[in-house]
């Protein structure tokens, strides 16, 4: 690397680190109402340390300061930053006061400040309850604790461990799924039916756990449908639309198009036309002249798969050789119209697969958070989401939110 590369490189850097600091010191002004998105270790924590001295240096009162996180470990980092921060200042001589006040502030501090700053460890710590820096999970279940009945929940409700939640969820997937295979013709086991065979057999409960994550997600897509008998009826609708398939198809009628394309004289022209091709014509004329009308559907849909579309079911490029195209001209427009609907078809019946199993997955994902949520509401407990959905609808919705 040149002496220049390397200048260019520092210059660049020093540039980027002044970016980062300007950024940081806009997010952490009180003023301003600021979400901070960033990677991991890269300040975030930083911020909101900051942002909280200056509201205290603002003339906030310690009681006064809320700080939510998401880990014990990160309210504790929080709380360790902000004290320590207060404990130099009142210990500091004033040149030093006045460096970490006037890098905090992007200006030289007042008096006031000055004086404030010397005084504010004290007072945190005089605080009652201390500096509140604390989980969201912690937070809500305060809040519950204190509304229990506005909320909708026990006076007397638990929190479960983690461990308990994972075995009462164990149980209640456990149940429902021997509930399908007991009723295989019923919703839910034409349900499970569908999943197993849309996913490989060790990939089921890794999408299972990965479904039932999305609690909210799923009771958001039941109360959009509530005008239909069928809880997932609009999102059935919505999938189709999304992916192309006809509002009320289904994989029979697709595959019977797919199949009847061509009809037994179409069928037998083109094995014809075929059988005076070039090597490749002649292999497609071999297998489409096995075909006929006792054939099953499917076979005959792969026969014509492997007609009309390539191995990675793209149409192909030539369906029969130039003199053959040339020598059959309405017998080429016929078939290259097929192979257009065919490969429409093919995507359509592939659509429709994913709506099936998706549906289905939701159907078996609702019943067993219904379950589970049962299997909770015996025990009057509340998971950590439980704590966090409760608050939200108590903040959201109570006349008492205030």
């Amino acid at each position: 690397m040149s002496a220049q590369d390397a200048s260019s490189g520092t210059a660049a850097l020093e540039a980027a680190l002044r970016k980062t600091a300007r950024l940081q010191a806009e997010a952490a002004d009180p003023a301003a109402s600021a979400w901070v998105g960033a990677n991991a270790g890269t300040g975030k924590t930083h911020v909101l340390a900051e942002r909280v001295l200056r509201l205290l240096l603002a003339g906030t009162a310690p009681e006064r300061l809320l700080c939510l996180t998401y880990t014990k470990a990160a309210a504790s980092e929080m709380a360790n930053r902000v004290f320590a921060r207060l404990g130099e200042w009142a210990m500091a001589s004033d040149s030093a006061l006045q460096a970490s006040l006037g890098a905090l502030l992007g200006r030289a501090p007042t008096g006031e400040e000055t004086s404030r700053a010397r005084a504010l460890f004290a007072e945190a710590i005089e605080t009652p309850g201390g500096l509140k820096v604390q989980t969201i999970h912690a937070f809500c279940e305060r809040l519950l604790q204190r509304f229990p009945l506005e909320a909708g929940i026990a006076p007397d409700f638990t929190v479960l461990d983690d461990e308990t939640r994972a075995e009462l969820l164990a149980r209640s997937i456990d149940a429902v799924l021997a509930e399908a295979s007991s009723e295989s013709a019923g919703p839910l086991g034409q349900a499970l039916d569908a999943i197993v065979a849309a996913i490989h057999e060790e990939g089921f409960d890794a999408l299972l756990h990965n479904v039932l994550r999305e609690r909210e997600m799923i009771e958001r897509l039941i109360v959009a449908s509530t005008d239909s008998p069928d809880p997932f009826d609009q999102v059935a609708q919505a999938l189709r639309r999304a992916l192309g398939v006809r509002p009320s198809v289904d994989i029979g009628q697709i595959e019977a198009e797919m199949a009847g394309l061509l009809d037994a004289g179409d069928l037998a022209s083109l094995v014809e036309a075929l059988g005076q091709g070039g090597v490749n014509d002649r292999k497609h004329a071999q297998r489409l002249a096995a075909l006929n009308p006792d054939t099953p559907p499917d076979t005959r849909i792969n026969a014509l798969s492997d007609y009309f579309l390539t191995s990675k079911k793209e149409p192909r490029k030539s369906l029969m050789t130039k003199a053959v195209a040339e020598a059959h001209p309405q017998l080429a427009a016929l078939v290259e119209a097929a192979q257009a609907r065919f490969h429409a078809l093919y995507h359509e019946r592939l659509g429709l697969r994913i709506v099936e199993a998706t549906l289905a997955l939701l159907r078996l994902s609702d019943r067993i958070l219904d379950r589970f949520a049962r299997a909770k509401a015996r025990r009057a407990a509340l998971d950590y989401d439980d704590l966090v959905a409760r608050t939200a609808h108590l903040l959201a919705s109570s006349a008492e939110a205030e």
